[in-house]
């Protein structure tokens, strides 16, 4: 069964703790070091990494090499899951950053 997480206004004020940024123009994003991390971690990310300043990961899709669970979406619309089970590992291994477009 495929799960989804959806960026609702709760997921966003949950991963912007500091409330240090508005909601207009927030980057829900994974670190382009992450691509690295994942690998030694056993899973393996293929992704496209933007850059403008800043680099930084939108849409990604990761697979879980032991099992080949996978997740895959863009934190700023949706995610989707092979597994509730590999996207909690996923989100502990590989949490979105939050920062602010405007930054750029």
């Amino acid at each position: 069964m495929i799960k989804c997480f959806e960026m609702t206004d709760a997921k966003r004020e949950e991963l912007n703790k500091s409330n240090i940024y508005g909601y207009d123009h927030l980057a829900y994003t994974l670190l382009p070091e992450y691509v690295d991390k994942a690998r030694a971690n056993g899973w393996l990310i293929h992704t496209e990494i933007q850059e403008d300043y800043y680099e930084w990961i939108n849409e990604f899709c990761a697979i879980r090499l032991s099992d080949k669970a996978a997740v895959w979406g863009d934190f700023e619309d949706k995610v989707f899951a092979s597994s509730q089970e590999a996207f909690d590992e996923f989100m502990k291994l590989f949490p979105p950053e939050v920062w602010d477009y405007w930054e750029i």
